[in-house]
């Protein structure tokens, strides 16, 4: 297990496109920052409107780390050199969902370290309010964990880059026609988790406990699908 993680981790510090997206990230919060900034009334909460507006390019962005960091083997027909090294085929998919989930929040704590000073260097004087960190961090991992799961499950079983990365992106863009239909079902949307478990949780603290066991349910059982079907593969022929 140690060793997929060590691999997984070196290949992102050492693939030049996952640094593009770490400075994508940065030019798109203070591009926003900044006109958000200036065209904003002192009264409102900057930092939230900032997010709002990054947020579907920042699931965008995931989507496509995710779906990439899962099917990296399979473009580069490598995952045959590196199934043998494993003392169980679990560790190889289990180590891919937590790099791209710590790879998710890495770029979200990003956009927060960003917008906050560049909206406090142009702002003085304002009060910069953010979401309930506890819930924001934690709407975030169980999305992220929940999407990693999926597109390995979608990976598993088509073996296919570009299904995958399909997939996944057709997923964000779907959630994102489909989040203005009912307030109340979007709210639980993987795309809009970040910003909405706080309100779940405070609303009605059964329905964010029902909400947070849904998803940790749904990341398991995909998680164990792509188990199941990994494990039968024949990966040599």
């Amino acid at each position: 297990m140690i060793q997929q993680l060590k691999h997984d981790i070196f290949y992102l510090f050492y693939n030049r496109k996952y640094r593009l997206l770490i400075l994508l990230t940065i030019l798109l919060t203070a591009g926003l920052s900044l006109y958000t900034a200036v065209n904003a009334n002192a009264g409102e909460d900057i930092l939230i409107q900032v997010f709002g507006s990054f947020r579907q390019m920042y699931w965008i962005i995931c989507a496509y780390l995710i779906a990439d960091l899962l099917s990296t083997d399979y473009h580069s027909q490598t995952i045959k050199n590196i199934i043998p090294k494993l003392s169980s085929r679990n560790h190889y998919y289990l180590s891919k969902i937590i790099v791209a989930t710590l790879l998710g929040i890495v770029i979200l704590l990003i956009h927060v370290v960003m917008s906050w000073l560049t909206i406090g260097s142009l702002a003085a004087g304002i009060e910069l309010n953010y979401f309930n960190i506890s819930y924001f961090l934690c709407g975030a991992i169980l999305s992220l964990l929940f999407y990693s799961s999926m597109l390995a499950f979608v990976i598993a079983i088509s073996r296919k880059e570009t299904v995958t990365i399909g997939v996944a992106l057709g997923l964000i863009l779907l959630q994102a026609l489909m989040e203005g239909l009912d307030p109340v079902v979007s709210a639980h949307f993987p795309t809009m988790y970040v910003s909405t478990l706080h309100d779940l949780v405070s609303a009605n603290l059964l329905t964010g406990i029902i909400s947070i066991s849904c998803y940790l349910i749904f990341t398991f059982l995909l998680f164990i699908g792509t188990i199941k079907i990994f494990s039968k593969q024949d990966l040599f022929t």
